[in-house]
């Protein structure tokens, strides 16, 4: 693990619930310095050790992400990130909720504010979306990113969460990125055990899951997870099949041998990483191979 003490500070980063820094290392390489919560007794908080294995499971299935890991500086644990601008070497991004709001104006904030029950809510959604002049252009990968983000158990894929690329002329999907929100990271290692105890427990934690796909910034997700990739199934057909064959090639032993070596976290939660991927990977597998009845 890096010490980036010595660093260049540029600044404070974009809009985030977490410090952020933006800085450059000494062969002037742009980075942000992500740092989580402190713990405060009552609840957890491993976003900054999430998000780099986040990264390495869309690394394993394929999926555009940005390149992370665990660093120190004065003294302060976080997660390194390469910018992505510099790493895809683009010359601009927006994200997903500036766009939305350019393009769709009211509409998008009246969608954003409905209390709409989920599947209801998901449909008047993705019909929104499905008018967004990138959507063609980013079809899969936002697709992709949902599924990556009911694997992982991702809480937090706001709109401001994912970004559309500018080079040139072209524009398409940026990776995968403030993933931390995800696999886990609130609970105490007792409460693992409990969701460790059986196919049951694991299911019901499955199932109770809710996302923000992409479009809303909600304090709780508004979407069941499995009504999202049920819509997502039964209407990106060809989208799915994509990622479907994606997840069937996922190296499950490697990765079950990087959480084994990964450093700083509980035997406990390293137990926790390897079920919840397998068991979610099958799960989903599942549902996106079995006939809608």
């Amino acid at each position: 693990m890096r010490d980036v003490s010595n660093w260049l500070f540029l600044g404070y980063g974009e809009k985030s619930t977490l410090e952020k820094e933006d800085l450059e290392s000494p062969d002037e390489i742009k980075y942000v310095m992500k740092y989580p919560r402190p713990f405060d007794g009552k609840r957890v908080n491993w976003e900054d050790i999430n998000e780099v294995i986040a990264a390495e499971i869309a690394r394993l299935l394929n999926l555009k992400t940005v390149q992370a890991e665990v660093a120190y500086r004065k003294g302060k644990r976080g997660c390194l990130m390469l910018h992505f601008i510099d790493q895809y070497r683009v010359d601009s991004g927006e994200t997903g909720a500036s766009l939305l709001f350019a393009e769709f104006g009211e509409d998008y904030d009246n969608l954003r504010k409905s209390n709409l029950k989920s599947k209801e809510l998901i449909k008047k959604s993705f019909t929104l979306l499905e008018g967004f002049s990138y959507f063609d252009i980013i079809k899969f990968d936002f697709v992709a990113m949902i599924v990556f983000d009911i694997l992982i158990g991702n809480q937090d894929r706001h709109p401001f969460n994912w970004q559309i690329l500018f080079k040139e002329n072209k524009s398409f999907f940026g990776p995968l990125y403030d993933n931390g929100a995800s696999l886990g990271w609130q609970l105490s290692d007792k409460e693992l055990q409990l969701i460790l105890r059986s196919q049951s427990s694991l299911n019901r934690f499955f199932n109770k899951m809710k996302v923000k796909a992409g479009l809303f910034e909600n304090k709780q997700p508004p979407l069941k997870a499995t009504e999202v990739l049920y819509y997502c199934k039964r209407n990106y057909v060809n989208e799915v099949e994509k990622v479907l064959g994606l997840l069937q090639q996922f190296n499950l032993n490697y990765y079950k041998s990087y959480i084994n070596q990964f450093p700083l976290i509980s035997t406990i939660r390293k137990e926790f990483l390897k079920v919840l991927i397998e068991f979610r990977l099958n799960k989903i597998i599942k549902i996106i191979q079995k006939e809608d009845e």
